[in-house]
């Protein structure tokens, strides 16, 4: 895969997939659109014949009602679609959502589907259409439609951008055809987390049992042999195991099960707008060691350039604040900031009743 620049919301492609600079449409997306069932029905056969690069508007504008038809279809059977920005950019989905006097993605995507037959939405123009069989630049939001129309899997559309020459499937495969997690989060963002997150980490965060040193430990994303993707990692002496559950809204979610303990703990790390970020900032909820209450701890996580084999067996180490480093480092960085901050952690007192929450 070409090694290209990604920005997460505003530029996102292929798999949250890669930026093209003054790209043109390949002959295999060409290819497929030409010789889709869809559009050879709509267009009839007076005009398979004729050379696409002759095309009228007219005809190019009925090709694009075909496709805006199927792409809305594909938006309302995987919401990745439109949530990642794959089809719709940042900008134009706010619009929409402002025009619309909407408030949230879903609201949009209720919208779409409540668009009836003949009313259609615009993922891409007849004139956008004609200018690709003209040799003119394509956008990669707009390519990205016409893989969402083409159904091609998601895990490919980087494949199906190069001019291989190699045969076309047949339209069998769908993003939205994808099993969904049990949590509603697609593969796609499976697919994107795969592409871009998995590696060895380091985890930092501050103890909630008041001695106010922190932990560094080793935190793994790796791929197991099912497709899923785990996390393994050891804390303050307990072992946990979990799961990558996908992106929503720019979020990572991680679920983990503490090994040697009857306790779960969750991860939400936000990952802005950054492919392939060093240092990931978020939270995890979990119960303190003493009391056994529910607390929510500031985590970062720093990426290892390397992906050592024996990096799990790495030990975690206790970090005192008031160590003090001769030379920068990462974990110099990390404690520094960390020491800084006056909200690492959040506890929370147990139940109680109005009365005495007016007294605390």
């Amino acid at each position: 895969m070409k090694n290209l620049v990604l920005n997460y919301f505003s530029f996102l492609v292929f798999s949250f997939s890669f930026l093209i600079n003054a790209m043109q449409l390949s002959t295999k997306i060409k290819k497929a659109i030409q010789e889709h069932p869809e559009v050879v029905k709509a267009l009839k056969s007076k005009s398979r014949e004729q050379s696409w690069n002759r095309f009228t508007r007219t005809q190019f504008n009925l090709v694009a009602r075909v496709i805006n038809k199927h792409v809305t279809k594909e938006v309302l059977a995987n919401h990745d679609l439109v949530e990642l920005h794959l089809i719709i950019g940042k900008h134009n989905l706010d619009t929409q959502l402002f025009n619309l006097r909407m408030t949230h993605v879903y609201d949009f995507i209720k919208y779409l589907g409540n668009l009836g037959e003949y009313r259609i939405f615009n993922w891409i123009s007849g004139k956008t259409l004609q200018s690709y069989w003209n040799n003119g630049d394509a956008k990669y939001i707009k390519v990205n439609a016409l893989l969402a129309f083409l159904q091609a899997p998601f895990d490919e559309w980087d494949v199906w951008q190069k001019d291989s020459g190699k045969s076309i499937e047949q339209y069998s495969s769908s993003l939205s055809k994808l099993p969904f997690s049990g949590t509603g989060l697609s593969k796609s963002s499976i697919a994107i987390v795969k592409s871009y997150y998995l590696g060895n980490y380091f985890l930092y965060y501050q103890k909630t049992d008041g001695s106010r040193n922190i932990i560094k430990t080793p935190f793994i994303l790796k791929e197991h042999e099912s497709g899923q993707i785990i996390v393994k990692s050891v804390s303050e002496g307990h072992r946990y195991s979990g799961k990558v559950m996908g992106i929503r809204d720019g979020c990572l979610y991680i679920n983990c099960q503490n090994l040697d303990f009857e306790e779960m703990e969750q991860y939400v790390f936000n990952i802005g707008l950054e492919t392939k970020p060093q240092v990931l900032f978020g939270v995890s909820t979990t119960v303190s060691v003493k009391n056994r209450q529910a607390v929510a701890l500031k985590n970062i996580l720093v990426k290892q350039k390397t992906d050592k084999p024996n990096f799990e067996n790495i030990a975690e180490i206790e970090i005192p604040f008031n160590k003090k480093y001769s030379m920068q480092s990462e974990e110099a960085i990390v404690v520094t900031h960390l020491k800084k901050q006056s909200n690492n952690i959040i506890i929370t007192p147990g139940c109680c009743n109005v009365k005495d929450l007016e007294e605390m």
